[in-house]
Parts: C-alpha cells; sequence; structure tokens
C-alpha cells in the first residue's frame, strides 16, 4: 500500500516526494524485542505498529515510520530471547532518526512508544535533542498512558490490548511471575534469568476504536497546545 487518502507509509515514498511532505506529522512507532513469557517476543513492536497502522487511517497528513523494534532491555537480558541495545547505541539511533527528518524538514515528530523501559531514556534522548532543535515539535506518547492503563508485563493486561487490536496471539501456560514492590523506593536488581509476567487478576474493557481514537485525540490535542502557546515543547 503506498497511499491511500488518509495515510502514508514512508518506506514507499520517493525522494522526490518528501517535500510535499514535510509538513506531515510524522510518527515513528518504537517497541522492543524481549521475553514476554508465553507470547510473542516482539509484543511491544507489534502493538505500536498495529496502533501506528490502525490511527494514520483515521488522521489526515500522517506519515508512518519504520518501526523500531530493538528498544532498551537491560532488565530481561538474563531471559532467553530478549535482544536489547546498550544506552549508547539506542541514543544515537534516536538521534540518526532525528537528525534525519530534521534534515528535511520534518517538523512535527511523534514517538509511540510501546515498551515501558523506553520511557526514561528516551525522554531523556528527546529533551537533549530539542535543545539544538527548538523549531520541531516532539511527542512522546506512551500509549498505556494515554489510556490510563498499568500495562504490566506479559500479562492479562497486555494479551488484552494485543486481542483488542486483533493481533493473533497464542495462549501460553507460562507461569513465570513478577513480584511488583509498592513502596516508593525503586529497587535496581539483576533481572530474571528465566521467563516472567505480572500477575493482573482482570482484563481490560478497552476496545479497537477507543485505542485509537484515545491516542488520536491526544496527539491534536498536544500539537494544538503547542501551536496555541507558539513556542517549542517536548511533551
Amino acid at each position: 500500500m503506498a497511499e491511500t487518502k488518509k495515510c502514508i507509509e514512508y518506506i514507499y515514498l520517493k525522494s522526490d516526494d518528501i517535500n510535499k511532505y514535510k509538513n506531515h506529522i510524522f510518527v515513528i512507532p518504537i517497541g522492543s524485542i524481549e521475553q514476554h513469557c508465553g507470547l510473542p517476543l516482539g509484543l511491544d513492536s507489534i502493538i505500536v505498529s498495529k496502533i501506528a497502522s490502525d490511527l494514520c487511517k483515521v488522521m489526515n497528513d500522517v506519515i508512518i515510520m519504520p518501526t523500531i523494534y530493538y528498544g532498551f532491555s537491560p532488565e530481561w537480558y538474563n531471559a532467553k530471547g530478549t535482544i536489547t541495545l546498550d544506552m549508547e547505541t539506542f541514543s544515537g539511533i534516536i538521534k540518526s532518526i532525528l537528525n534525519s527528518i530534521a534534515k528535511f524538514g520534518g517538523k512535527k515528530i511523534v514517538f509511540l512508544n510501546g515498551h515501558g523501559g523506553n520511557s526514561y531514556i528516551l525522554e531523556s534522548v528527546l529533551r537533549e535533542w530539542i535543545s539544538n532543535n527548538s523549531e520541531t515539535i516532539i511527542l512522546l506518547i506512551n500509549y498505556w498512558k494515554v489510556l490510563n492503563i498499568n500495562i504490566g508485563h506479559a500479562g492479562n493486561v497486555e494479551k488484552s490490548i494485543a486481542k483488542a487490536l486483533n493481533i493473533n496471539i497464542e495462549e501460553s501456560e507460562c507461569n513465570g511471575k513478577i513480584d511488583l514492590y509498592n513502596g516508593n523506593a525503586k529497587i535496581i536488581v539483576s533481572g530474571p534469568k528465566e521467563e516472567s509476567k505480572t500477575q493482573e487478576i482482570n482484563e481490560i474493557n478497552l476496545n479497537h476504536d477507543d485505542i485509537i481514537l484515545k491516542i488520536k485525540e491526544e496527539i491534536i490535542k498536544a500539537l494544538n497546545f503547542v501551536n496555541e502557546e507558539s513556542g517549542s515543547f517536548i511533551l
């Protein structure tokens, strides 16, 4: 699919066409490849790829960039199957993509993030980059925050999100469990060597349209806020 009325995939554009689209919103899905108990290793990336694909069908002037499948997942490094970027590599990839978009004049960039472990380092990289590129607007969308849910890891909630998005996943008997500490301290320890997941009791009730429309509304609201303030922000 090269182009529909509302949706453009960047990989199908030609170099000579770029100038026509530099004022569009560039959506960059980013996830991870990491253990997900009995769920797919790439589930975080699969989810944001599907959200991005469906999102651009209900928005105008949006370009979907290729998904960044690898993320920052040292917490699962000891569990088999995980592929994590180190901090320097992760930062370098993000900066290089931003520099390339900025070079041809892209000014509105949305990172659609599907992995909690990416969040803090991604925000730090974007804050550093924006300080020298003040004409660019960057939105960082952690999709679970927009949906106001605690996504957990590889448990019932994440499985429910995938099902709501019509992502086919097989049921699993993986019973690994993560014990979460409820205090205020952040405990930093080496991650488990075996597959693990959070043990949410209930699934969520969001449907496909709820997910897509809430994220669409958040992007539009944030961009309108920046335009009204006539400034440049990372949000």
